[in-house]
């Protein structure tokens, strides 16, 4: 259990480091795409810039679980400060 939480922390931290910013995400899709290839999972840009694979896709689609998730950088901009 353990090798599974460093590695997603040591992805997470590897992942949070490039740069992507609404618009920009093309660095992080394609680390994530290489990070699948080196799991022998075969991944795919989509026309619209997200990543796309599947894990198992022998298995019945009772056993499906899907994750959604955000590889760009979303910021907050701050408008004014008042006392």
């Amino acid at each position: 259990m353990q090798s599974y939480v460093n590695y997603s922390t040591e992805q997470a931290v590897n992942l949070l480091a490039i740069d992507s910013p609404s618009g920009y995400t093309r660095k992080a899709a394609e680390y994530v795409i290489a990070e699948c290839a080196k799991l022998g999972i075969q991944a795919e840009l989509t026309r619209k810039g997200g990543v796309i694979f599947c894990i198992n896709p022998e298995a019945p689609v009772e056993d499906a679980l899907m994750l959604e998730a955000h590889v760009d950088t979303l910021g907050g901009m701050v408008r004014e400060i008042t006392g």
